[in-house]
């Protein structure tokens, strides 16, 4: 019993011990009142004669969005167009266009794919059927 005493009072000590070497401590924490952007940008892209070049079943009826966060270098890129128009090997081409693109704006050199794409159909309001097309690669400088 003494033993098992004598235990807990040294474990006291020592966790007494290292609170007041943590809390009298020269180091200061860095940014407790900063935090990091942890934001997410959504991008527009701007469907242009080059884009369409890559994606021309689906000239008119395409939109493109990527969702930025430049904290972790994430991008969602988001390809949606008509259901009968859509082609996966032209929203593929797409995306790899955008994504090069995107890394010569951003100073990005290589990227790296973070799961597998995928396409997922729906319909909207007025039951016309669309094609949406997702891909996530993650940037590094």
């Amino acid at each position: 019993m003494k033993k098992l005493l004598a235990m807990f009072v040294c474990v006291l000590v020592a966790a007494g011990m290292f609170a007041q070497t943590a809390a009298g401590s020269s180091y200061a924490l860095e940014g407790i009142d900063s935090y990091a952007d942890t934001t997410t940008r959504t991008i527009k892209v701007e469907d242009t004669e080059e884009l369409q070049q890559l994606h021309p079943k689906a000239r008119t009826s395409v939109t493109i969005e990527l969702e930025y966060t430049p904290l972790t270098g994430e991008v969602h890129f988001y390809y949606t167009c008509l259901a009968g128009l859509f082609d996966q090997g032209e929203a593929m081409n797409t995306a790899m266009a955008v994504y090069e693109n995107f890394a010569k704006e951003q100073g990005y050199k290589h990227y790296t794919y973070n799961k597998k794409d995928k396409t997922k159909w729906f319909k909207d309001d007025r039951k016309v059927r669309y094609a949406k097309y997702h891909s996530w690669v993650i940037f590094t400088r």
